[in-house]
């Protein structure tokens, strides 16, 4: 799949948009991972986004496009009723609906605890949502239960419990101090690791960076009304640290990526940029963590912006950006927010630029009108693979047709109609 690199940029699942002077963008791979730079023409040619990229990370030995028959020839299923709940749940995974999956593949584990497909299945989707206890749980299962028809992916199980490993070992302070390159914090909400050059330039880095995490989480736990399981893992590096681990990971230039913690290249006197950085993907990680995917998309990354404004102190859209969005209104040029649920993709660069300020718009106008248990109860039940109109509906008692006639009226309620200058 090749894509415009203008398109790639500006239609990437999550974009941090920083000062002028230190614009980041970020795209997904071909493998599904998140990545943040500083410079555009970096990002490949090629790169995928939105379901398609969800879709894509299954090759790793989940499910790839069209290979759900294959897969349940190798299922061990002798009944039919949960060999037809395995079936949708290897379709949901190649439409990206992962959520939806999960819950079939819990289903099939209480009507037979020891199945392996469910536990292959659900220790992967558990890694991709930085879940690393349970999915060596579920990995471990599927050792336990796996026959000869499975040995490939017996091998692959080890493979991955190995790399859980190296990720606990990453979250040790004492063997990262130990190496003497990594300073591990102590935190209750995140396993915090930074390049001791970081803290050797700058005695109080990690009170500074702790603090905007700290705000982070309380911030984001407002507004979404949720915060991660499990604590959640930051990696900071200086830009030499950052090229020596990840160097030969990528062929193009990243200052930054997400696997299930966040990595980031951090200035050694870290400002509000980094602040900003931190409060926008945080909030990504969150609704990932909570539902599983990132559906609705507009949901998604207009409460990011709102995080990322917080944090420089800004209430919301500026006058400005809202007199935008009343021209477009007024020219029928609104972009529906039901077209805006799976991706931005297929946008323009006017068009993108638009869809994330209607996206901002709508979060702006959900915070200011629910509850934070409300928005909660939304995540929770796309969580459980309810579709958006039906998880808004139940959690907002409004469906995303409802949300975007709120936003468009409120919208035009700011300002006055516009006038008509007649010549004589």
């Amino acid at each position: 799949m090749c894509l415009p690199l203008r398109v790639l940029l500006l239609l990437a699942l999550c974009i941090a948009r920083l000062p002028a002077t230190a614009e980041v963008f970020s795209w997904v791979d071909e493998h599904g991972v998140t990545h943040f730079g500083d410079d555009p023409a970096a990002a490949p040619e090629g790169t995928i986004h939105g379901p398609e990229a969800l879709k894509a990370l299954w090759q790793d030995g989940v499910v790839a496009p069209g290979s759900a028959s294959a897969e349940l020839e190798k299922s061990t299923l002798a009944d039919e009723r949960l060999r037809r709940l395995l079936r949708g749940a290897l379709a949901d995974l190649e439409r990206g609906e992962n959520a939806r999956a999960r819950v079939a593949l819990e289903s099939i584990l209480r009507r037979q605890p020891g199945q392996a497909d469910a536990h292959w299945y659900l220790g992967l989707l558990a890694r991709q949502r930085g879940r690393y206890e349970l999915s060596a749980v579920h990995l471990r299962k599927f050792l336990a239960s796996a026959g000869d028809a499975h040995e490939a992916r017996r091998v692959a199980a080890q493979q991955k419990l190995e790399q859980l490993d190296d990720e606990r070992r990453l979250a040790d302070a004492e063997h990262l101090t130990r190496q003497n390159e990594w300073i591990g914090v102590t935190h209750p909400h995140f396993r915090v690791h930074y390049d001791a050059a970081l803290g050797a330039a700058s005695p109080d880095y990690s009170t500074r960076v702790l603090g905007y995490l700290e705000a982070a989480y309380g911030e984001v736990g407002e507004r979404l009304g949720s915060v991660p399981d499990e604590p959640l893992g930051v990696m900071l590096y200086g830009k030499a640290a950052y090229l020596r681990a990840h160097r030969h990971r990528f062929s193009f230039q990243t200052v930054g990526f997400f696997d299930g913690r966040i990595h980031v290249v951090s200035a050694a006197h870290p400002t509000g940029e980094l602040r900003a950085l931190l409060f926008h993907e945080y909030t990504h990680a969150v609704f990932r963590e909570q539902t599983g995917g990132d559906r609705p998309f507009w949901l998604n990354e207009g409460m990011a912006e709102l995080s990322e404004r917080a944090s420089r102190q800004q209430s919301g859209l500026t006058r400005g950006e809202r007199s935008v969005l009343r021209r477009r209104i007024d020219a029928g040029q609104w972009i529906p927010l039901l077209r805006l649920a799976p991706s931005f993709a297929g946008l323009d660069d006017e068009d993108a630029r638009a869809a994330y300020l209607e996206a901002t718009a709508a979060a702006e106008w959900i915070v200011a009108r629910t509850s934070s248990e409300q928005r909660r109860r939304v995540l929770e039940l796309l969580d459980t693979g309810e579709a958006d109109d039906a998880a808004l509906g139940a959690g907002l008692g409004l469906s995303t047709s409802a949300v975007d006639a709120g936003v468009r009226e409120w919208v035009r309620g700011e300002f006055a109609p516009a006038r008509l200058d007649l010549a004589p």
